[in-house]
Parts: structure tokens; C-alpha cells; sequence
């Protein structure tokens, strides 16, 4: 009877079909450190999200084992994570505006024009971006403070 030999079994598996990646594809444990990620537990979320985005196509290997492919359009595996949070940031619809905001670019107070807004009545929406908070319309705001000047 021959000796059980962990290294010939370990390179039969290396060399089995089911395990061999093809060219340009990473397994996860190869990723996780081009994300600056230190381990495998938290790289699901960023995976995820650069999958959601469309720049990262993925394969399962078997029912454990995927692999990754990164975008063509991309350098580098941190640029992509980078470019998928920014996408998924919420972003208020165009023409709506926070207060803060609108006060802040045209240098006026927020309580002053908060006064008008309250006087005037109008109409705003709750958007959570980052957290809930009003907007109101820009072109709304621009006519309250055209009728103040």
C-alpha cells in the first residue's frame, strides 16, 4: 500500500478543469488585496457593487469558487471601486436644490431666504441624500429672490 502524498493531491487539484483559471480572470482571494481590503470578509459589498456597475464580469467556478474579470476601460481594481461608490451616491433629481445650498452659491443667508419661503408658501419635496432633508425648485427660489433684490 502506497503512502497518502498531500502534495501530489494538492497539484492534482491545481491541474482538475473544475479549479483552473483561465487567462486574465482572478479568484477572489486574488482580488481582495488589489481593493486595499486586508481580508476576504469584507469583500463582498465593494465585489458587489463594481458587478452592479458593469465594470467587473464574474464566473463561478463551482458552487464555492468565483473569479473575476476586471473592465478594459479601467487601470487599476481600486479606480473601479472607487468610480461604483461614486455612482451609487443618491443624487436629487435636476432642479431641486437644499437650502444650504442655494444660499451658499448665491451668498445670501439661509434664515433670510428661509423668511421668504415661509412667507411665499412653497411647495418641497424630502429627498434622503445624504440624509432626509427639503428641497425645494431652483427656478421656485430664483423667482423669490429676484422679487427681493
Amino acid at each position: 500500500m502506497r503512502r497518502f502524498d498531500p502534495a501530489r493531491l494538492i497539484e492534482a487539484l491545481r491541474v482538475d478543469k473544475v479549479y483552473a483559471v483561465p487567462a486574465g480572470w482572478l479568484l477572489t482571494r486574488q482580488v481582495v488585496p488589489l481593493l486595499g481590503l486586508r481580508t476576504m470578509s469584507g469583500a463582498r459589498l465593494p465585489l458587489e457593487r463594481m458587478i452592479r456597475a458593469g465594470f467587473v464580469e464574474y464566473r463561478k467556478l463551482s458552487s464555492v469558487r468565483f473569479i473575476f474579470r476586471l473592465s478594459p476601460s479601467f487601470g487599476s481594481w481600486t479606480e473601479a471601486h472607487a468610480k461604483a461608490i461614486e455612482l451609487e451616491k443618491p443624487v436629487a433629481p435636476e432642479g431641486w436644490v437644499t437650502l444650504a445650498a442655494y444660499a451658499r452659491k448665491n451668498r445670501r443667508t439661509v434664515r433670510g431666504i428661509q423668511y421668504r419661503i415661509d412667507d411665499a408658501g412653497l411647495p418641497f419635496r424630502l429627498f434622503r441624500i445624504p440624509r432626509l432633508c427639503r428641497h425645494y425648485r431652483k427656478a421656485d427660489l430664483d423667482r423669490l429672490l429676484s422679487k427681493a433684490s
